[in-house]
């Protein structure tokens, strides 16, 4: 799919910076459009956004970890931002992206990024042994995920979100001024990387990993694998919801889609080549449960051996 004539020709001239450039704003400013006439205020909420910036770098100055050295591979223009996801619109826009992008699967309601994480906490539900006390999310960005686990699971008293961008990672605090302090109080986040936390070993009951891989080089999704099981309880588990390669090697035999993939998700043929349920078992994981979020999403549970 990546080596056809005809996506070597798009992939070149998407590759040409003044083209690219031209493309992709016409792109966002088609985005912006369709998602407002969704009912979606996406330029109110950014406006909204911007406004709040001095609490957010103060925020983000205050998480912070100076000695932590961002690896390389972390600067890959993710989404299409020159930074990645080291940058304020990367963060600011992450959960208006997910709203505009899972809505056609649920006939364009906006709450369908909301149904979709909760069918994947609703399948981990059904392969967990038992309810889960401490928690943590990898690579937890502005929390859109994290931030469901308490109510999926009431038994949660603490949830630790780990990522390497202090830009969501300031978006996801922010967020907490909105809850009540009996839900805000269970969460904490820390400046760190997934595949490499300070998160004692042994001692978690569940660990997740929602759309991170795709966005990863395969060696960091197996080290993220080796990390989960390492800080997860004998007996706990770990879940991961992802795109459904299937679905997506379907999406890509299309040359222009795949051009655009590859200037967005510069990762994914990394991410093509990742088996998780193979994977997962090479580490140490019993894999328990597999199955399908939405018709463009895959869920795998997996538990660690007591």
């Amino acid at each position: 799919m990546f080596q056809s004539p005809v996506f070597k020709v798009f992939d070149f001239l998407l590759g040409i910076p003044i083209i690219h450039d031209i493309m992709f704003g016409v792109y966002r400013k088609q985005i912006v459009e369709k998602s407002e006439k969704m009912g979606l205020p996406w330029t109110e909420f950014m406006q909204e956004q911007w406004d709040q910036l001095p609490e957010l770098r103060s925020i983000a100055d205050d998480i912070t970890d100076p000695n932590l050295k961002i690896p390389d591979y972390y600067y890959a223009p993710i989404h299409a931002y020159r930074d990645g996801n080291l940058c304020w619109e990367s963060a600011m826009e992450e959960d208006l992206w997910s709203k505009l992008m899972i809505a056609p699967l649920y006939n364009n309601a906006l709450d369908g990024d909301v149904q979709m994480r909760q069918q994947w906490l609703s399948i981990t539900d059904r392969a967990i042994k038992t309810d889960p006390v401490l928690a943590t999310d990898l690579g937890c960005g502005t929390g859109l995920s994290m931030y469901m686990l308490d109510s999926k699971w009431p038994s949660i008293e603490k949830v630790t979100g780990v990522d390497l961008s202090t830009f969501k990672l300031a978006v996801c605090e922010e967020k907490k001024s909105f809850m009540p302090a009996s839900k805000g109080g269970k969460y904490s986040i820390r400046h760190e990387a997934a595949e490499h936390t300070t998160i004692a070993s042994d001692s978690q009951d569940l660990v997740s990993l929602c759309l991170v891989a795709h966005e990863s080089p395969r060696w960091v999704s197996l080290n993220i694998f080796r990390e989960a099981f390492r800080i997860l309880k004998p007996g706990g588990s770990f879940t991961m919801l992802d795109l459904d390669k299937e679905n997506l090697e379907n999406l890509l035999e299309n040359p222009f889609v795949a051009a655009i993939y590859k200037r967005t998700e510069p990762y994914m043929s990394e991410f093509l080549s990742l088996d998780p349920k193979v994977d997962l078992a090479s580490v140490g994981f019993e894999v328990s449960m597999i199955d399908n979020a939405s018709k463009s999403h895959r869920v795998f549970v997996a538990t660690k051996p007591e």
